[in-house]
């Protein structure tokens, strides 16, 4: 293929993801998962490059021109008539060059703040794998992330313990990130764990959740280790099983967080 036709067909994927990405951020609009200016979307290209959410743009109101096209390393790339040369790309890019540095397979990230999990990270409570089959199987083992302050390296690091085996990062006090081996792998992740955070919570207020045995829950959890980097739900379809999976509850840092029973949150034990 000559340089020019490789010029051409990269601004073509550009052009496609960059409409993608503003559709998507419609989506997660549209149904509440975020909003004013919150949230932060990306894509890998075919060629390493990534396509990054503007910062401080409105979501509901963002245009393709808008999106900002930067390397593997987060410097800018303005390249095409129609970018947008005021577009600067989101404070949390350190987090998204993080995952894709971790995770070869991973081609979407997305960011947002659900209310319902958002509320579950503010309390410091985990979202637990085993009431909802859902969970285990299409989104699988949640990391619960420490806090650290949006927008700096210290996210990106604190994320970095938890990267090589999750799709899903609860962040304390601040919101949800899901990956995704297309856009709307890591969109449709971000909707089921709100809407399990949703059905948890109304469990709650009913008197509480009935919990899976340790052997569901294992095989649940297998079943989503067995395509962990495939699209979202595949492993379901495949009924394969992964000896090291275990039913456990979200990862965390031990202390950080408070499991939940009837009673309300209380103390981990040590």
């Amino acid at each position: 293929m000559s340089t020019s036709a490789r010029g051409a067909s990269i601004e073509e994927e550009v052009a496609r993801l960059s409409r993608a990405l503003v559709a998507a951020c419609e989506r997660l609009h549209r149904r509440g998962l975020l909003a004013g200016y919150e949230g932060n979307l990306s894509v890998r290209l075919s060629n390493g490059d990534l396509l990054v959410t503007p910062s401080g743009a409105d979501k509901a109101e963002m245009t393709p021109a808008q999106i900002c096209w930067t390397d593997a390393t987060g410097s800018n790339r303005h390249v095409g008539a129609l970018r947008d040369s005021a577009a600067r790309p989101s404070s949390e890019l350190q987090m998204h060059l993080a995952c894709y540095a971790a995770r070869p397979a991973i081609q979407a990230v997305v960011h947002a703040h659900p209310p319902v999990a958002t509320g579950f990270a503010a309390a410091g409570l985990t979202l637990p794998n085993d009431v909802l089959p859902e969970l285990p199987v299409v989104v699988g083992p949640i990391a619960f992330v420490p806090y650290a302050r949006p927008g700096t390296p210290a996210l990106a690091r604190a994320m970095q313990p938890f990267l090589a085996l999750h799709q899903v990062f609860l962040l304390a006090n601040h919101g949800v990130t899901t990956l995704g081996v297309s856009l709307s792998d890591a969109v449709l992740r971000m909707e089921s764990v709100e809407q399990s955070a949703r059905v948890l919570v109304v469990a709650r207020l009913l008197g509480g959740e009935q919990r899976l045995g340790g052997d569901e829950v294992a095989a649940l959890l297998a079943l989503h280790a067995a395509g962990r980097d495939g699209a979202l739900g595949s492993a379901a379809a495949k009924g394969l099983v992964d000896i090291d999976a275990t039913p456990t509850d979200v990862t965390h840092a031990s202390g950080l967080i408070r499991p939940y029973s009837a009673n309300g949150p209380q103390d981990e034990p040590t």
